[in-house]
């Protein structure tokens, strides 16, 4: 993919997500995060019933999806709230058709560990007002979308301090069963776990709240970080035509329709086949920390796009070349991107470590220090590189 690659020049079949950018055309937000707003929204209403077999584990649709925007413009919330509307109206219609056994629970509001491993647990919450709904013994699963457009609501230092992240990391991996021990109220246990969450932040939340320790390559690499600098385009007084109106009515029938769908997911022969070239000649990763955890996962995130691709043009649980080449062209804008994401991340960064190598040559006194000690002095906060780095900078400003 070219480096001026947007998501307007990748062409998507017809279907859910197509219908979707169809739908919010005419409001700011800008596409990429209308495209994984709804596929955040498919993949919820998807839940752990559709599987993709990976030899040694399963593969599940589900996404950590934070849109990434500096500017008040770009309407992050707008386009996550657009979609949550759509999938609670769906979930509140097949609850009122006495079909709301297992559906999905979408939380928006901040919660302790304690509360979203009760979310995910036999007992459940639909809401985290702390009014419990027990669940029966045969309802062993729950899925959970959290979402809300401030991701300080979910990952607060305080919620960092917790565990959050950790907990994060490893319920993305849905695993089939899960203990999570408390002081004071016992173990709560989770079977068949399936958790997504799709948030919104701006490049300075994460430069101040960003760290090697919190936010690791284990999270990173798991998050689908979209980014975007301006809006799709001003709308003074945005309307719903009737065209829109019947869009609307279809996408959360669409919806619903996937409640119940269950299987397992293939890949044509073409696809498998694109994917394993793909896969086998992509180059590593070693520009930054954070790309380097997310290329540890982008084939796992090719294969889960690929399935909601294709979930959202037909029901025959057949990934097909073409879901195998958009996903691969998304992802790598995706991966493109996260320099723009973390920039601000690397420039407080390397502020940090320019400030510890400049106040260990200060402690050395008037009468300075040779390299190799100074580096010892130092090495337990910053690397071999940064260290260098720090110098030149240190150099190029007379210290």
């Amino acid at each position: 993919m070219g480096n001026g690659v947007t998501y307007t020049d990748i062409s998507i079949p017809e279907g859910f997500i197509t219908n979707y950018l169809r739908y919010t055309s005419k409001q700011e937000s800008p596409t990429q995060f209308h495209f994984w707003s709804a596929v955040s929204m498919l993949s919820a209403s998807i839940g752990r019933s559709i599987t993709l077999r990976r030899g040694f584990y399963d593969l599940y649709p589900n996404f950590i999806i934070i849109l990434v925007a500096g500017s008040a413009l770009s309407r992050k919330s707008s386009a996550i709230n657009v979609g949550i509307r759509l999938l609670r109206t769906a979930i509140q219609r097949t609850k009122e058709e006495g079909l709301g056994s297992g559906l999905t629970s979408v939380l928006g509001s901040k919660m302790t560990p304690e509360a979203l491993c009760r979310a995910i647990s036999l007992r459940g919450v639909d809401s985290l007002d702390m009014d419990y709904e027990e669940l029966p013994a045969e309802a062993r699963g729950r899925s959970v979308l959290l979402f809300n457009s401030e991701l300080g609501v979910f990952l607060s230092k305080q919620a960092q301090m917790n565990g959050m992240v950790d907990l994060l990391t490893d319920l993305y991996d849905c695993p089939d069963v899960w203990e999570y021990i408390t002081k004071t109220q016992g173990t709560d246990i989770a079977h068949n776990v399936y958790l997504s969450l799709l948030s919104a932040t701006t490049p300075d939340w994460l430069a101040s709240n960003v760290s090697s320790a919190v936010f690791n390559q284990g999270f990173t690499g798991r998050t689908v970080f979209v980014f975007a600098d301006k809006p799709q385009h001003r709308n003074a007084h945005p309307t719903l035509s009737k065209e829109e109106r019947l869009l609307e009515a279809s996408l959360i029938n669409f919806l619903q329709s996937k409640f119940n769908l269950e299987g397992e997911m293939t890949l044509s022969p073409g696809a498998h086949q694109l994917f394993e070239d793909w896969y086998m000649t992509r180059e590593d990763s070693i520009d930054s920390t954070m790309e380097t955890g997310f290329f540890g996962r982008e084939h796992d995130h090719v294969l889960k796009l690929a399935m909601v691709l294709s979930l959202s043009r037909s029901n025959a649980l057949i990934i097909e070349l073409d879901d195998i080449d958009i996903a691969i062209k998304h992802l790598s804008i995706i991966r493109r991107d996260l320099v723009n994401v973390f920039e601000d991340v690397r420039v407080a960064g390397e502020a940090a470590n320019v400030a510890i190598v400049e106040d260990a040559i200060k402690r050395a006194g008037v009468s300075g220090v040779a390299r190799s000690p100074l580096l010892r002095a130092v090495y337990r906060k910053v690397s071999k590189r940064e260290f260098d780095e720090a110098l030149d900078v240190l150099k190029l400003a007379g210290k």
